[in-house]
């Protein structure tokens, strides 16, 4: 028996009619009594029976049209992929947070009130051992992470020294998240003897905005000329860093980021910046939903649009067929480290001692539920929704944070990534990416 796959759209381009097969990422141009043809296939599938022979092969070949359980198999397939990356012990990612004390007073910041811990040698020792217990792992990456991690710079230098004198897996790559004050003249030491990969540094949006929200907690003095000059000497003195700038945007100040955009970028014209939008995760008084000052799913996704479109991040319009291995929530060898040597598995979590799901100096986990879900139960396979949607075979799935808040703490955060849940942005996107394959043949 043979179907209409569950992974095409079909859609008008002009004048011209169209079907898409997210599962090929291809196109096929259609008559348009074809078109209206396959239409009626979608209710009907016994006339299918009536197309032709050579162009049902071609159909076939491009996966317009399956054998009777051909998707269930790339579903199969597709969940294997996954598992097979997900699951590996050959990666290991770890996210240090050396001290959860920070230099400013975000109103937004979800650490807001919590101790300013810092790792002791007993925490840097037991995490030393934590790693070595990982000998399966053929290389390691580390993320720097807060508070404000080089607030407590000693410390990371501490730990790298161990890492390079102590450990036999390859440091294969770090980064850093930092809200960019300390970044100063010792921090650029550091990282020109232990390079970083890349560096985030965040800016919530133009000078007057960003100073009235990024204001050192001591004497309320804003940041903005003082976080612009230490990413100057960044980008001269750490030019093989890719340094990513998030401008924190909300309904409000969308403006900024495009003012912020066009100045900076020209500013450091040539060197491996990229500047991009940030959205504001702004929760309601019962933590269930974000609240109408945020920008929503829809609205995010048809700036991002906008933005590739217009060059403005140098992204795919349309994504491409792939099999993710996942955050560091989903992947089993990931973990984030607190300052006590807690783990949790989503950055969200950090500082939640109900999201702790065990210590480094233990052997097994204390919240092991909260890790298979996180790791198992949050995948798109458990995911009706997911699995009945043509966009799969090119979609990230859902945050598993956000998941798991949906299931178990009455969330109502919407979720979907799918392009095709914002009105008119599926065509338009598919358009784009048509046009722009069809200049590309010429």
């Amino acid at each position: 028996m043979l179907f209409l796959d569950l992974f095409i759209f079909l859609f008008l381009q002009n004048k011209d009619h169209l079907v898409y097969c997210s599962r090929s990422n291809s196109f096929l141009k259609l008559s348009e009594v074809f078109f209206d043809f396959l239409k009626q296939c979608k209710e009907n599938t016994s006339l299918i029976l009536q197309i032709d022979e050579n162009l049902l092969s071609l159909l076939e070949k491009h996966k317009i049209i399956v054998n009777e359980d051909d998707d269930n198999n790339f579903l199969l397939e597709h969940e294997f992929a996954e598992n097979q990356s997900s699951y590996l012990y050959s990666s290991f990612g770890l996210v240090l947070v050396p001290t959860m004390a920070c230099n400013f007073d975000c109103s937004y910041c979800f650490e807001k009130g919590k101790r300013a811990s810092k790792m002791s040698d007993e925490v840097i020792d037991n995490l030393i051992c934590f790693i070595k217990k990982h000998d399966e792992a053929k290389k390691l990456s580390i993320t720097w992470y807060g508070g404000e991690p080089l607030l407590a710079v000693d410390i990371i230098e501490k730990i790298l020294k161990k890492i390079h004198s102590e450990i036999s897996i390859p440091l294969s790559g770090q980064t850093i998240v930092t809200n960019g004050y300390y970044f100063d003249s010792k921090a650029i030491d550091l990282f020109q003897k232990y390079p970083l990969k890349s560096i985030q540094i965040t800016l919530d949006g133009n000078k007057e905005r960003h100073n009235s929200i990024r204001k050192q907690k001591t004497t309320g003095e804003g940041s903005f000329d003082r976080l612009i000059e230490n990413m100057d000497k960044i980008v001269k003195e750490l030019p093989e860093t890719k340094l990513s700038i998030r401008v924190n945007v909300e309904k409000e100040n969308l403006k900024d980021y495009f003012d912020l955009q066009k100045k900076l970028s020209e500013r450091w014209e040539g060197h491996k910046i990229v500047i991009y939008p940030g959205f504001l995760k702004i929760h309601n008084d019962t933590n269930t939903a974000l609240t109408c000052d945020c920008i929503d799913n829809v609205e995010a996704h048809e700036l991002f649009f906008h933005l590739r479109k217009t060059k403005m991040l140098d992204e795919s319009v349309y994504p491409v067929l792939q099999n993710t291995r996942g955050c560091c929530a989903t992947v089993i060898n990931s973990y984030i480290i607190g300052t006590e040597g807690e783990i949790y598995k989503c950055w969200d979590d950090v500082t939640d001692n109900n999201k702790i799901i065990g210590y480094i100096n233990e052997e097994k986990l204390t919240n092991p539920s909260l890790f298979y879900r996180y790791v198992v139960g949050s995948k798109w396979y458990h995911n009706e929704e997911c699995m009945n949607c043509f966009f799969l075979p090119i979609c990230r799935g859902q945050c598993a944070c956000y998941r798991l808040r949906n299931m178990y703490e009455n969330g109502k955060y919407n979720l979907c990534q799918c392009a095709q849940k914002t009105p008119n942005l599926l065509n338009e996107t598919l358009e784009y990416w048509y046009d722009n394959q069809i200049e590309n043949k010429k």
